[in-house]
């Protein structure tokens, strides 16, 4: 009995678009360490990738701290203050307050953009408790 001839070609066939098919790129996920204490916010990395970005948040100071996520362009220290607190145009997200010793997490969906993570809590902003962070 002949063996087809047209099995090896088409097997060889299957493979090359097998190999040839775009695989698909998992989502970006960037999990960022956040330490709060007075009067400094400590993210660690400074900087994401967009998409899926969690903040672990933990308040290592003696007061209590939140966390707010600005999407802006402005510079960390210039942001408009109204009542002892940094105007909030532009918030993606935010946790706390925050006690001395507890965590939470923020799971947020960052576009590419410049950002501002600070405590609004009254005087914090002012006091120095922000930074810049990047979401590339």
């Amino acid at each position: 009995m002949p063996k087809p001839k047209l099995v090896l070609p088409l097997v060889a066939l299957a493979a090359a678009v097998v190999v040839a098919s775009p695989i698909s790129a998992a989502p970006s996920k960037t999990f960022v360490k956040v330490q709060l204490k007075e009067f400094k916010v400590l993210p660690s990395p400074l900087k994401a990738k967009s998409g899926f970005v969690s903040f672990s948040v933990k308040n290592t100071g003696g007061i209590p701290h939140e966390l707010v996520v600005l999407k802006t362009k402005t510079a960390p220290a210039k942001l408009p203050v109204k009542g002892g607190k940094a105007v909030e145009t532009g918030r993606v997200g935010r946790v706390g307050p925050l006690k001395p010793g507890a965590s939470k997490s923020l799971n947020l969906t960052l576009k590419a953009g410049k950002y501002v993570l600070l405590c609004n809590l009254p005087g914090h902003y002012q006091a120095g408790q922000r930074i810049g962070f990047t979401a590339t």
